[in-house]
């Protein structure tokens, strides 16, 4: 199995939702305990940082992740675990991987008798 270009995946709130916000939470829900500054966060998913910064002050506003200053005045932003709607959202999340992962099992495994 050959590793997917990111262009060629999308995470599963992404694939839903197709924006800048859910891409922000996928991000924060794949590395769920890790913090992240809004520089790191706008590299890795390919956000524009205006457009991050919009997303950030929204899901801060809406309980789903946190923001904390860790040193000086530098801040970092992490899922909001404790938060009821994150944790449906990973409920959806980890229903949905599972989901995938057995229709790739089914598509690399066909049952005997099948061409």
């Amino acid at each position: 199995m050959e590793l997917l270009e990111r262009e060629e995946i999308q995470l599963p709130l992404e694939r839903l939702f197709n924006t800048s916000n859910a891409k922000v939470l996928d991000f924060l829900l794949a590395n769920e305990g890790l913090d992240y500054t809004e520089d790191e966060i706008s590299q890795l998913t390919a956000i524009p940082s205006r457009t991050l910064q919009r997303s950030l002050h929204l899901l801060v506003s809406e309980h789903v992740i946190k923001r904390h200053k860790k040193t000086g005045r530098m801040l970092y932003y992490t899922a909001n675990l404790s938060s009821p709607r994150v944790s449906g959202l990973l409920s959806y999340i980890n229903s949905t991987l599972m989901n995938n992962l057995n229709a790739s099992i089914s598509e690399n495994n066909p049952k005997k008798g099948s061409v």
